[in-house]
């Protein structure tokens, strides 16, 4: 079973970060996939400890960015429901 995910981020060298939900608490990581040529392996890390690393890189820059969007997708649905904000 795959679990749910969002691309937010893919470096000029091929590198991706993803959120995504794991466990059956749907808990939120951020994972890193890095280019084939690197032979690395994907890695994933809480957004704190994410957001901890490097809050001014550009993977940073796009999860504040992603984060931005989802709240305000959020509110626009809940001010769209009767009786809603």
């Amino acid at each position: 079973m795959s679990n749910p995910s969002r691309a937010f981020y893919t470096s000029s060298n091929g590198d991706r970060w993803l959120v995504v939900k794991v466990g059956e608490r749907d808990e939120i990581f951020v994972r890193h996939e890095p280019n084939r040529a690197s032979g690395g392996q994907p890695s994933e890390v809480d957004i704190e400890t994410f957001m901890a690393r490097g809050p001014g890189s550009p993977e940073g820059e796009a999860l504040i960015d992603l984060l931005d969007q989802l709240r305000t997708e959020q509110d626009r649905a809940s001010m769209e429901k009767p009786g809603g904000r």
